[in-house]
């Protein structure tokens, strides 16, 4: 996994190499008499190619979501940029002798300001996303653990009644609500605090109170997914 890995980058960075060692042999070759406004543009079309390796490396990190921005994925919305300002640059380093050195500034710095802010937000959301995803799968699994937990005792009871109980306790947390909060973070505990109870209480053949605390359990799921359903 390593050596693909560090294989890809050095593909990426010969890659990028050539694509720099052409815009250079490009501009170079056209143009002569190298003013202000051709090294302005140069140097803001080489940020654009650094931020746009940057981006791609950020991007490049493995998650369940992907970095977008308004529905554009980040490495489009990059390469978009680059393609923008090598027709910007390209424009002002053909227009040398007649374009003044703050426009030239304030139209490559807002559009290179464009993909840094867009990359930053695309990114923000894409890591706040991944977090919640994945509390989302560590309560399933959570959930999923006090299902099978019932379910196990369910198929260890003689009773046909507490049987019954306990496989609707197990169904009715298997397809509760994944989702938590602050408004049931504490019916959470109750649940599990009420799991380990039954536990003890089907191990000791008390069918009395084992009864009692499945109604007591699909009571509080059914209290969590309503609060939850509230919440949303």
């Amino acid at each position: 996994m390593k050596s693909t890995k560090a294989k890809n980058y050095v593909i990426a960075a010969i890659i990028y190499a050539a694509v720099f060692a052409i815009y250079n042999l490009f501009v170079f070759l056209i143009f002569n008499n190298f003013n202000n406004i051709f090294w302005i543009s140069y140097g803001f079309m080489t940020a654009s190619l650094a931020a746009n390796i940057i981006i791609v490396l950020i991007a490049s990190k493995k998650t369940d979501v992907e970095a977008a921005f308004f529905g554009i994925p980040l490495l489009y919305f990059s390469g978009f940029h680059v393609i923008a300002e090598f027709f910007m640059s390209f424009v002002f380093m053909l227009f040398r002798e007649h374009a003044s050195v703050k426009l030239t500034v304030i139209l490559q710095a807002i559009l290179f300001l464009i993909v840094v802010i867009f990359g930053a937000l695309a990114v923000l959301s894409r890591d706040t996303a991944q977090t919640i995803s994945d509390t989302v799968k560590q309560n399933a699994f959570n959930i999923k653990s006090l299902a099978v937990d019932v379910r196990l005792l369910e198929d260890d009871c003689l009773d046909a009644e507490l049987k019954a109980q306990l496989h609707k306790v197990s169904e009715a947390i298997q397809y509760s609500d994944p989702m938590t909060n602050d408004s049931v973070s504490q019916l959470d505990e109750m649940i599990k605090g009420k799991v380990s109870e039954l536990k003890y209480l089907c191990q000791s053949n008390n069918k009395a109170e084992a009864m009692q605390a499945c109604f007591k359990l699909q009571a509080y799921i059914k209290e969590r997914n309503n609060k939850l359903l509230i919440s949303k």
